[in-house]
């Protein structure tokens, strides 16, 4: 994310400060951490994909029930998502009037039992339930918080297909996250233009009734009506727009698996370019009627930028690709799958790290929010790489000392493990970006960017985690580099380089 003024000294993330320059200073408090291998990674992954329920009883007695869980592990939310199904697609059918900020909905949801299932959860913040149905069959259903636990009128047998609607409504409004104390919440924000939705961590339950965590992508369908002359972005292809008279209905489509975080859905009176991007696949720009050219200017290299990272991490992963810039200053930007969503004054670097952001993060997605610099890390790297490109290795070299000497100085906490106060700080984006340039000079360019080709290519559609992402550079290395990711990545401090003391 980038603050509304073009500069160097950015928010690189949705409302968090970047600090790419040698001036800028941020403080991270020192924290314990704790290392997670593979095998406690593959173990939380076996759980999430085979939690089975309590085993059914014999003969004549009844079944024991049989739940699903209520919320995934994750190191930093724990209570985040559901186990024991997997949800393969989210049809989401919005009504909004933009007078009162009403939200009328149906979102149906198609997924596949992991277990059999006499109870399953989902997640919904502050929006009234009015029915829920399963396979067409009325079911019962509790709130508790955001938690929204269904029990259908007949177990769901393990392997079964099923589909869940739910029909709800109310007033949007951003949900609190823990991980960003110091606003309101994220998710579903009515600003005087419209609505915007930026969902990172976990903002997607503040509009839709979701599985809600990384870990559980589906593809989407969303259709939204509103009011004359307001027009709709969301994710992936517009499939329709159809004139009702007084409102539109605007279709869209996003056939690639999107975690729920980045769905988006931006309305407001935009005016709205469309052009080819790379390979000709469709480039929409939404902008602000009264957006001046300097602006617009900001975005204007926006498949070039997407050629040169297509050179570096492999080709695009999706079918489009486009921008939202809103009205009022929401900021920063974020990486909504297919359509960013940009603060107004959101500048060319910016552009270049919700772009990357396409691969990491989108296409691969964390195993884990604990796995963030998976996502932050390498985006600020692209930038990085992208500022090399444009202004030479001089200014690149320049620029990197700088956040060599921040994260020293500010004594940024290891990437690997921030915690979740942290997660949107320096330790994710500057010496997460600063450990990969580390890799690529212990091992070479060659091998650095065939290791990004070959993970963003190999966890296409997937996730990856911290000790995946180890053990898949060691492979493609050949050699051991645990000793250069103990530094980087989980050194309380990170080490004093040699190279770059030698300059200061």
């Amino acid at each position: 994310m980038s603050t509304p003024a073009r500069s160097n000294t950015r928010f690189a993330r949705f409302f968090v400060p970047l600090v790419c320059a040698a001036a800028a200073s941020l403080a991270a408090p020192s924290c314990i951490y704790v290392r997670l291998d593979a095998e406690d990674w593959d173990e939380i992954r076996s759980e999430w994909r085979h939690d089975h329920g309590p085993p059914r009883s014999h003969g004549s007695a009844p079944l024991t029930p049989s739940y699903g869980s209520a919320g995934l592990g994750d190191p930093y939310y724990p209570e985040l998502g559901g186990g024991g199904f997997d949800v393969a697609h989210y049809d989401l059918d919005l009504d909004v009037d933009m007078v009162t900020g009403v939200l009328e909905a149906v979102a149906t949801i198609d997924a596949t039992a992991g277990q059999p299932l006499d109870r399953f959860h989902l997640e919904l913040a502050g929006l009234d339930v009015e029915s829920v149905r399963v396979d067409g069959v009325e079911a019962d259903f509790e709130r508790d918080g955001r938690e929204l636990a269904i029990e259908p009128a007949a177990r769901i047998a393990s392997g079964a297909a099923f589909t869940v609607e739910i029909a709800y409504g109310g007033v949007p409004e951003p949900t609190p996250d823990p991980a960003i104390p110091f606003i309101p919440g994220v998710g579903w924000f009515r600003m005087p233009s419209g609505v915007y939705v930026l969902s990172e961590c976990i903002g997607a339950a503040s509009w839709f009734p979701c599985n809600d965590h990384p870990l559980d992508k589906a593809t989407f369908s969303i259709e939204v009506t509103v009011d004359k002359p307001f027009v709709v972005a969301s994710n992936g292809l517009l499939v329709s727009e159809v004139d009702d008279g007084d409102t539109r209905t605007y279709a869209w489509r996003a056939s690639d698996p999107m975690a729920t975080y980045l769905a988006t859905v931006n309305i407001a009176a935009f005016d709205v370019t469309v052009s080819e991007g790379p390979g000709g696949m469709p480039l929409r720009l939404y902008a602000p009627t009264d957006a001046t050219e300097d602006e617009l200017a900001e975005f204007a290299r926006t498949s070039e930028i997407l050629e040169f990272f297509a050179e570096r991490f492999g080709p695009y992963p999706f079918e489009c690709v486009g921008a939202v810039i809103s009205y009022e200053s929401l900021g920063g930007a974020l990486e909504t799958q297919t359509i960013p969503v940009y603060s107004r004054g959101s500048g060319e670097d910016t552009v270049a790290h919700e772009l990357a952001h396409q691969w990491f993060g989108n296409s691969v997605s964390p195993a884990s929010w604990q796995d963030l610099w998976l996502n932050e890390g390498f985006a600020s790297y692209a930038e990085f790489l992208w500022f090399e490109h444009v202004h030479g290795v001089d200014a690149a070299d320049e620029r990197m000392r700088g956040m060599y000497r921040t994260t020293r100085d500010a004594k940024f906490a290891p990437p690997a493990d921030p915690g979740r106060e942290q997660l949107f700080g320096g330790a994710v984006y500057v010496r997460g970006a600063f450990a990969l340039h580390c890799l690529r000079k212990a091992v070479g360019d060659e091998l650095f960017f065939e290791t990004l080709r070959s993970w963003a290519d190999q966890n296409h559609d997937g996730h990856g985690s911290t000790a995946d992402f180890i053990a898949h550079a060691e492979r493609v290395a050949e050699r051991d580099l645990s000793a250069l990711f103990e530094a980087v990545l989980y050194a309380p401090v990170l080490p004093v380089d040699e190279a770059y003391e030698a300059h200061e």
